[in-house]
């Protein structure tokens, strides 16, 4: 059983419980996790921190995320008042080499998943995020989206971001203080929710759900039709998402 980083797991809102690695016969690893499911862009926009039409950018860096530690990341876990013990004799599971690229980051004691971070070119503000009294909003500019490295690990609801193309994604914001496993990235971090449930690729002014689990712009409303939406894909178009925001303020 591996232990999923904070980044992921507090940030992404992807995983409900609990997730596992295991490796295919191809030699390649696999992560299965449960996600919390979105089955309207209504709900996606409530557990959004902002909402942004981007072009996705190159990458700046892969960084195995461990999850910090309060101890200091990459040091000794910090072990919780339940855990009264320490087991110093591993069952031989667990006592040979960590699968390469899912254990390790720069922590020997902390599991790690591999992400993926791009730069974005905000074409678009759908929703602003919360601004507190002494800052000021996003500005259309760049911001970094964090996602699951799919080149290093295979994740089911993960999928990867391709340089050059449109998106609108549903974000939470990390603040520096957030993300203590990632070292590479300065800053703000925004993380698709739910995986990929909070990325809708964009063709014009056509928005399609990269996700199959979307179904609708409002929570028991009406699925979409077409071509697409037969195929398992939710299709709408920006203008329906900017009113979709809109309601919820």
């Amino acid at each position: 059983m591996k232990r999923i980083p904070a980044l992921v797991t507090g940030a992404m809102v992807c995983f409900a419980a609990v997730a596992c690695t295991s490796e295919q016969s191809s030699g390649e690893h696999q992560i299965d996790a449960d996600y919390a499911a979105y089955a309207s862009v209504e709900e996606l926009t409530e557990d959004s921190t902002g909402i942004f039409s981007v072009k996705i950018g190159e990458v700046v860096s892969r960084e195995c995320d461990d999850g910090g530690d309060s101890a200091g990341h990459g040091g000794e876990p910090t072990i919780s008042e339940e855990d009264h013990e320490v087991d110093t004799e591993p069952s031989p599971s667990d006592s040979g080499p960590p699968p390469e690229g899912i254990e390790g980051g720069d922590s020997p004691y902390a599991d790690c998943l591999p992400m993926v971070f791009h730069e974005a070119t905000i074409e678009a503000i759908i929703l602003p995020p919360p601004v507190t009294r002494g800052t000021t909003p996003v500005p259309l500019g760049k911001l970094i989206v964090g996602n699951v490295d799919t080149d290093a690990v295979d994740m089911e609801g993960a999928s990867p971001l391709t340089p050059g193309s449109y998106m609108v994604v549903y974000a939470e914001k990390l603040a520096e203080a957030d993300h203590p496993g990632i070292d590479s990235v300065n800053g703000d971090l925004w993380i698709p929710v739910g995986g990929e449930q909070g990325l809708f690729d964009v063709d014009g002014s056509t928005a399609t759900a990269r996700s199959s689990m979307v179904k609708s712009l409002y929570a028991g409303g009406p699925e979409s039709g077409g071509p697409e939406s037969r195929s398992g894909k939710f299709v709408t178009d920006i203008e329906a998402l900017k009113e979709v925001a809109q309601s919820r303020s």
